[in-house]
């Protein structure tokens, strides 16, 4: 009998890498004793540049279908929606005054850590979902979630977000059958091949900003203070979801029965699987880049997505496995 199952052995091989990234980045913090790294300008550039790049190049070579995307995107939307409340009362308890303490809570790390458990587990099918919940989750936080650490109620702010047009952009080149001059299609394939090379720095500089800035600001006391939003995220995130599925099957928008085709059925279940497995995910990198883009409690944000990801650990691998008891089977 193994020691370690293989959930924990798959969620381990996906999170150690961000782990090490995020080490190299508190050595770095350590070394820079004069804090010459600037780490808004690093944000910026991941903002503007890099993430834009990581949501295109994610898109692109996808494949949609617009009822399945309505049924998942709507989930995603739906745990978004419960969460921020909930985020909103701790954040009151806690006595803390910006809004950025509930990005952390709110969002899910629904790109580096769970697309590629998707694939290993339930193959292309289950990436293709996980991508599509993905795109709502990401649409949502570089919406509603810089307008809560901007502060700005200004409708223009969301016409101001890069990651928007490329998600617009990426969704209709997946759509689209682009028909071209063969000169054109092929410099198309150059500038997708360039922007495949660039969203590969987005998470990595991510990571890295993250571990530098735990580095500098984050306290024992401080990680003490931020376990409760931490735990919020990984543990009352699949409660909801499982809750959320039981709803849909309620409703018949996800039937199940023994009269059901296996193989319509065996797609049912995938869709489930990926939305819960998403809603067990720790608190975005990409709430800590907006907490420090708008100087909005970065090191709170820190705090909760390190603990967040380190518990997942254990809460993931749980997560997987009532999957593949209640849901899968």
């Amino acid at each position: 009998m193994s020691l370690i199952s293989p959930e924990t052995l798959l969620v381990v091989q996906a999170v150690l890498p961000s782990f090490t990234i995020a080490l190299l980045g508190v050595l770095l913090g350590k070394v820079d004793r004069r804090r010459e790294l600037n780490q808004k300008t690093i944000s910026n550039l991941v903002y503007y540049f890099f993430t834009p790049c990581l949501v295109f190049s994610s898109l692109h070579k996808r494949s949609f279908d617009l009822l399945e995307f309505t049924l998942i995107g709507g989930a995603a939307f739906l745990l978004i929606a419960v969460m921020t409340p909930i985020a909103f009362y701790f954040k009151r308890r806690a006595r803390v005054e910006q809004n950025g303490y509930c990005l952390p809570i709110i969002f899910m790390n629904t790109g580096n850590i769970s697309l590629p458990i998707a694939l290993l587990l339930f193959g292309n099918d289950g990436l293709a979902k996980a991508i599509m919940f993905h795109m709502m989750n990401i649409l949502v936080l570089y919406s509603y979630g810089v307008y809560l650490v901007s502060g700005k109620p200004d409708f223009r702010q969301f016409f101001r977000i890069p990651a928007l047009y490329a998600t617009v952009l990426g969704v209709f080149a997946a759509t689209t059958d682009l028909r071209a001059p063969e000169l054109l299609m092929h410099g198309y394939s150059i500038l997708c091949l360039g922007i495949d090379l660039l969203a590969y720095a987005a998470i990595p500089l991510l990571i890295v900003n993250l571990g530098y800035s735990m580095s500098v600001t984050t306290k024992l006391k401080t990680l003490m203070e931020d376990a409760t939003g931490a735990f919020l995220r990984v543990v009352l995130g699949p409660l909801l979801a499982f809750g959320l599925v039981l709803c849909y099957r309620e409703l018949g928008w996800l039937p199940i029965g023994a009269d059901a085709d296996p193989l319509v059925n065996l797609g049912y279940r995938t869709t489930e699987a990926i939305i819960i497995l998403n809603a067990a995910m720790p608190g975005p990198v990409m709430a800590y880049l907006l907490n420090v883009k708008f100087d909005n409690c970065p090191e709170k944000a820190a705090s909760m997505v390190a603990l967040g990801t380190l518990a997942g650990i254990v809460t993931i691998p749980l997560t997987l496995h009532l999957i593949n008891r209640f849901i899968a089977a």
